[in-house]
């Protein structure tokens, strides 16, 4: 048996729980971080005196930092492997929230938030590409989908956090606690092993094999007798057409999949950036602001494993249509819901909904993004996906900004932005004809 058949088949045992865990922790903690803004924001406007433009771009530089992180970092994770730059971006984003927690003044917030978007970035897409390569094929979209659920866990826990500390200490305590991600670095350096695919494309395969070896005698297989991948060994080198035509697809998928963060990244982070201050806009105390958005946060995890659950019972493009539909319809009674002034229970539970039915898509779009492309570009591939993402998000909070700046009405904004992520993806659709259910990463890809 194969490395490769054997991680693809191989049952859990501790050594995958462990990298399971630490993978989700470490998003957590990046959910955690992304999401503080939201709540200190408020505050940060009070203390700072500046306009609502001006706080949308606090959101917007940790999205420019995200976008470089992912477009610099990313591609080193295929170089350099895939354990010392998740080190390295667990420092990076702990150093930026601690720089966060001490700014004295708005400028210094800016650099700051752009330095924590840096870690967060890179962090993304070496965290999925590990659960990928080290995922059984059988649970590769749950392995994936953990991911990006603990990702929003992060939020909501901020969401808790924020509502028991910032009203009563400020909002640098929130950026305080944000700091506990450095801790994580000890984690991945002792019990995080490198992925054993990017071994194999390097052709470390002693240290592939050991990995193997290791995984093996934990799920009680130490009789199986273990070989590199037949892959890796002299085969005939494909066709420069056929690599021209393989390239090409992968740039168009990139593309395709780009697209839909874009849109997904505008209207969720956009809101969601902004979502206690549109609540303390409409009369509500920071409390119950906080308290509503808590609420909306703890569903979208809920969403989230609605959507991994669905991405294996069908096409994931199909999934991805299907929820994309239904949260710009509950999102539209959002919209509703504030310019006939239903009351608080009504726009909550519209929000509710759309987050529930905008977080399945999460899981879905992040499985798409690590499976479809080869490990000697894996990581590249997510994170350039998850740079358009990152042009969203800037963008998202700047135009909502700067909307409420103009004095815009908040069901008028919500109108503007419910149609593009639909129509992101009717394209996906349209253009995916893969189905990566239950097949291994070089089935679908060839390496």
């Amino acid at each position: 048996m194969t490395y490769t058949e054997f991680l693809d088949a191989a049952p859990m045992s501790r050594f995958l729980w462990v990298v399971l865990l630490g993978c989700v922790v470490a998003q957590v903690l990046d959910g955690f971080d992304f999401e503080a803004t939201s709540f200190a924001l408020p505050l940060i406007v009070q203390e700072f005196q500046i306009t609502p433009t001006q706080a949308g771009a606090i959101g917007s530089f940790t999205n420019v930092g995200l976008l470089l992180g992912a477009l610099i970092f990313a591609p080193l994770s295929d170089r350099f492997g895939r354990k010392p730059i998740f080190q390295w971006a667990l420092f990076t984003y702990a150093f930026g929230t601690f720089l966060s927690a001490i700014a004295s003044n708005y400028q210094f917030l800016l650099a700051a938030r752009f330095i924590a978007g840096l870690g967060i970035a890179a962090e993304f897409p070496v965290a999925f590409a590990l659960l990928a390569e080290y995922s059984p094929k059988r649970l590769r979209h749950i392995f994936v989908g953990s991911g990006a659920i603990g990702y929003s866990v992060g939020w909501f826990v901020c969401a808790v956090v924020a509502t028991a500390i910032v009203p009563a200490f400020g909002w640098r305590a929130i950026y305080w606690v944000g700091v506990a991600p450095a801790f994580m670095i000890v984690f991945v350096r002792l019990y995080i092993p490198e992925s054993v695919r990017f071994l194999l494309q390097q052709g470390r395969m002693q240290e592939a094999g050991e990995i193997t070896r290791k995984l093996a005698d934990q799920a009680g297989f130490s009789n199986v007798e273990l070989v590199p991948p037949e892959t890796i060994k002299a085969e005939a080198k494909p066709s420069l057409i056929a690599q021209f035509s393989a390239l090409r697809l992968f740039v168009a998928t990139i593309v395709v999949l780009g697209i839909f963060q874009l849109a997904n990244n505008i209207q969720v982070v956009g809101f969601g950036t902004w979502l206690p201050s549109i609540f303390v806009k409409q009369g509500f105390t920071l409390t119950r602001s906080f308290a509503f958005t808590m609420i909306v946060l703890a569903v979208t995890p809920i969403g989230q494993l609605f959507g991994m659950w669905l991405q294996d019972q069908m096409p994931r493009k199909w999934a991805m249509l299907i929820l994309a539909g239904v949260s710009a319809l509950c999102f539209f009674g959002f919209g509703l819901s504030f310019e006939y002034k239903y009351p608080i229970s009504v726009i909550v539970a519209c929000d509710v909904g759309y987050q529930f039915f905008s977080g399945g898509v999460v899981p879905i779009v992040y499985t798409l993004s690590v499976e479809l492309f080869p490990t000697k570009i894996r990581s590249l591939a997510n994170g350039l996906i998850v740079a358009c993402a990152r042009i969203g998000s800037i963008t998202g909070p700047l135009v909502l900004g700067f909307f409420l700046t103009l004095g815009t009405e908040i069901h008028q904004i919500i109108y503007y932005f419910a149609l593009p992520l639909v129509l992101a993806a009717i394209v996906v659709v349209v253009f995916l004809k893969i189905d990566a259910r239950q097949k291994t990463l070089e089935q679908v890809t060839g390496g």
